[in-house]
């Protein structure tokens, strides 16, 4: 087990030298697996998850998103397999689309413990109009010559690495995003390293409380997550996830509050983000809501409890 954790580490400090703003969203982790494929296996239905955040909206042109994953896993193939679709449409002039496969392989370690491993294959497609807009300062089309003067499109190829690490109680994972992107562009994002780890207190027969920290970084930007929610009668759940600005003091520092409940096969969220600091009447404030539905697979056992 000490081998295989560290081989896995090595794996990534190898890959993720650098990295590019991913599309972030504050409730993706119940279905992750556009940020890591190895989160195939949290549930053993066919679970289609979809995911909408609009951002700003008190700006123009503000930037909405998208996430939509379907998948399911095999017990006797000890993999899960899905399809992650993401779009990002930042709003001045430029969108991002990247559709990939999932695929997760798990190792039983113990009959409490289990180790996945994934990978993700598809494309990034970037797109980015500049003759839409006019620049207050022409030289800024200039700088680093990557501002395209003209509608502009690319595809490129796209891969993502991860693991994860589970126990009843215990959530550790990692991952690297656009494996083969040393360096972005305006139509293409570059590495991130995501890590994150979560545990589940259960107070009583009705409440659970999980608390949550996740690490993004690209380059020498790092974003961070601190999240807790609770669980009433695996029904119903709200939470509160605050985001600290790493680099700039009280730049920026959105909190987010989110609620949800989980009826039969349905499931519906909503998140609320509040900007405060230095940028906040700037920056606005973001709506989230995700559905899923899932089919329920009475002959499969899932890696852990579906309510988490």
């Amino acid at each position: 087990m000490k081998k295989i954790l560290i081989l896995i580490s090595s794996l990534f400090l190898a890959l993720c030298a650098s990295a590019q703003q991913d599309l972030m969203m504050s409730q993706q982790f119940w279905s992750r697996i556009n940020k890591n494929p190895s989160g195939i296996g949290n549930i053993a239905d066919l679970d289609v998850f979809l995911l909408g955040r609009y951002q700003w909206c008190n700006m123009k042109d503000s930037p909405k998103s998208g996430v939509l994953n379907v998948q399911t896993f095999k017990d006797d193939l000890h993999s899960g397999f899905g399809v992650s679709m993401s779009y990002d449409n930042i709003g001045v002039a430029k969108s991002m689309f990247n559709p990939k496969l999932v695929y997760a392989y798990q190792f039983n370690l113990t009959d409490e413990m289990v180790l996945s491993l994934g990978l993700s294959a598809g494309v990034q497609y970037g797109y980015f109009n500049g003759a839409k807009y006019m620049l207050e300062d022409p030289t800024e089309a200039y700088v680093d010559g990557d501002f395209p003067l003209d509608k502009e499109t690319k595809v490129s190829p796209d891969f993502d690495f991860g693991f994860e690490f589970i126990t009843p109680r215990i959530l550790v994972g990692a991952s690297c995003t656009h494996l083969q992107e040393s360096d972005a562009t305006t139509l293409k994002n570059s590495r991130h390293i995501y890590a994150y780890g979560r545990y589940i207190f259960t107070i009583n027969d009705k409440w659970d409380i999980a608390p949550m920290v996740t690490w993004m970084n690209k380059e020498k930007i790092n974003v961070a997550e601190l999240n807790v929610t609770g669980f009433f009668n695996r029904m119903f759940w709200g939470g509160l996830t605050y985001h600290p600005d790493l680099i700039d003091g009280l730049g920026t520092n959105p909190l987010a509050i989110s609620a949800g409940l989980e009826f039969q096969n349905f499931r519906i969220g909503y998140t609320f983000d509040y900007n405060f600091g230095k940028v906040s009447k700037y920056s606005g404030q973001a709506h989230e809501i995700y559905l899923s539905y899932s089919v329920r697979n009475k002959n499969t056992a899932p890696t852990y409890e579906r309510f988490e």
